[in-house]
């Protein structure tokens, strides 16, 4: 007690100098109409979006629609989930896409793209401006009425559900009521437009959605057509390659180094510029069916897209990742096919104006099936060429050896004459 009487002076100083520096750093508390945060849960609580309402299609015309947006894990990147996209309703009143609608009516599930981890974003923690008191005399002006647009998130502890309104203050802001609290928020727009937005342009293009990065096995098959163009290759290898991913520590920094299993003859870069391709590839044209996903073969996306089963794809193989020594996890198949290959009848395509040329080619994968840039198969078959001339080059450089070894025994086993002495 007496050490606070004595130092009484510094001591309060020093909470004073503690408080105002806890003032200095204090969040300021948000005003009333400033953007904040209605609630907040982690993205990677939210299992599921189901929305049911309104969906602008084509240019600005609209449809009504049912769809749920699930959550899967990724096997490849955990921490990067993927998002299943399944369409249970599509109807219009418009005349004017009703035959577009009977297009896309078949298509019941896809996988999305990038733009789905802003949409979970937003309603993990959706964003608002004012919480008015809900008053159900005003339903209607405020475009809630029986609530025509419904989205409900659901979460691991969970679910939350909402009436979506009309637009309010120069289409910048939304009325949106929380079902369950009663409460009638105004939101920013742009929170609400993305779920009304045409769903199905969301479609990864990807011949997988796991992510371009990360797969670390590529098995091969090289048609018997194409391979006839490469006879040491198909002596080699029957048209079977695997193409093996391998981290090598150089110095003190680890690289990934492709080759082709047991076959040291191809170049690594070669290896690396077909495995970066395949894995890189889009479907620049995606055809409105349906992704099998992991559990079905490639063979029923191609049945839907119209692919003859008589057709044998000029390159076709499977991309994997390695789980154990013993056990290889299959994130797609897929299948290229020769130009010439169509699709008969040829499927709608899932995005608007879509543009095909009739060089252009046809891939499958158990995600997506479509046309792609008529180079790229091209492409496939220079790398394959350069597969070719490795083999060739390797060939002609065992030939030399041999040649060397064969001379080199013939010296041993010539006869050494004795040295002619000098008269």
């Amino acid at each position: 007690m007496s050490f606070v009487l004595r130092h009484r002076i510094l001591l309060l100083f020093g909470l004073a100098s503690v408080l105002l520096v806890a003032a200095l750093f204090w969040p300021e508390a948000k005003k009333s109409g400033e953007m904040q945060k209605y609630y907040s849960v982690p993205p990677s609580q939210l299992q599921a979006i189901e929305y049911s309402g309104e969906m602008t299609l084509v240019d600005k015309t609209k449809a009504r629609i049912e769809y749920t947006i699930t959550r899967e894990d990724n096997v490849l990147k955990p921490k990067e989930p993927l998002y299943r996209v399944d369409i249970r309703s599509l109807t219009t009143a418009d005349t004017k896409i009703v035959r577009r609608v009977e297009e896309l009516r078949n298509l019941k599930r896809f996988y999305a793209g990038s733009l789905m981890k802003t949409i979970v974003q937003d309603w993990a923690e959706p964003d608002f401006f004012y919480v008015l008191k809900h008053e159900p005399e005003r339903d209607a002006e405020y475009g809630i009425k029986d609530c025509p647009n419904r989205l409900t998130a659901t979460f691991r502890s969970g679910k939350r559900q909402f009436c979506v309104g009309n637009s309010s203050q120069g289409d910048t802001r939304r009325y949106l009521l929380d079902v369950d609290k009663d409460k009638l928020l105004i939101t920013p727009d742009f929170t609400v437009r993305r779920v009304q937005n045409n769903i199905f342009a969301q479609r990864e293009q990807s011949l997988y959605p796991h992510g371009n990065e990360g797969a670390d096995l590529i098995e091969i098959k090289i048609g018997a057509e194409p391979l006839k163009k490469f006879p040491l290759l198909k002596e080699k290898t029957g048209g079977l390659l695997k193409l093996r991913m391998l981290v090598k520590e150089e110095e003190k920094n680890k690289i990934n180094v492709w080759h082709v299993d047991g076959m040291l003859s191809v170049k690594p870069s070669h290896a690396a510029e077909l495995a970066q391709l395949l894995n890189a590839l889009r479907v620049s044209a995606p055809f409105a069916t349906d992704a099998a996903g992991a559990e079905k073969p490639a063979s029923e996306v191609m049945r839907a897209a119209g692919i003859d089963a008589k057709s044998v794809p000029g390159i076709s193989g499977a991309i994997k990742v390695k789980k154990t020594d013993q056990q290889d996890l299959n994130l797609s198949e897929f299948a290229f096919f020769a130009p010439g290959v169509k699709p008969t009848p040829q499927p709608a395509f899932q995005f608007e104006n879509q543009l095909v040329r009739p060089l252009d080619t046809i891939v499958v994968s158990q995600y997506n099936a479509g046309f792609i840039s008529a180079d790229l198969y091209p492409r496939l078959n220079g790398i394959l060429t350069k597969f070719e001339n490795d083999f060739l080059e390797a060939q002609k450089k065992g030939d030399l050896e041999k040649k060397e070894r064969e001379k080199k025994e013939k010296e041993k086993q010539s006869p050494q004459l004795p040295a002619l002495s000098k008269p």
